[in-house]
């Protein structure tokens, strides 16, 4: 782990924001902070959450990394990540996205194992 910091939210509660060798690996809901590892990557996520809670942000600039997840995994969260604010897709038309119309169970699998919530929605 390359850094670790944390956001507290008043309505969410505490917000881990994690980054490894390539970018933000995980952005999680916990119950207590650990020892933060300050970086410029999970600083620059913090600030943009933060702008995010206040209506200033749309779009974020962080580098993401996937490295948790398995190829599946991957092709989801990555589909997911290009929806644009405000925008809204069902299961079905992520399974279509990604080439396998069939894999909506699947697709709504790997979605709920999704490390890096509020932007990867």
């Amino acid at each position: 782990m390359k850094g670790r910091v944390y956001l507290e939210h008043n309505y969410l509660g505490i917000i881990e924001i994690v980054e490894e060798v390539d970018g933000i690996s995980s952005i999680t809901f916990v119950e207590e902070k650990l020892k933060e590892i300050v970086s410029l990557k999970v600083l620059t996520c913090k600030r943009e959450l933060e702008e995010y809670f206040l209506k200033k942000r749309t779009k974020f600039t962080v580098k993401i990394d996937f490295r948790v997840g398995t190829k599946f995994q991957n092709m989801c969260w990555n589909s997911i990540y290009k929806i644009p604010y405000g925008k809204t897709i069902s299961y079905s038309e992520e399974a279509i996205m990604i080439g396998n119309s069939k894999a909506v169970r699947a697709v709504g699998g790997a979605n709920s194992k999704n490390p890096i919530s509020i932007i990867v929605p």
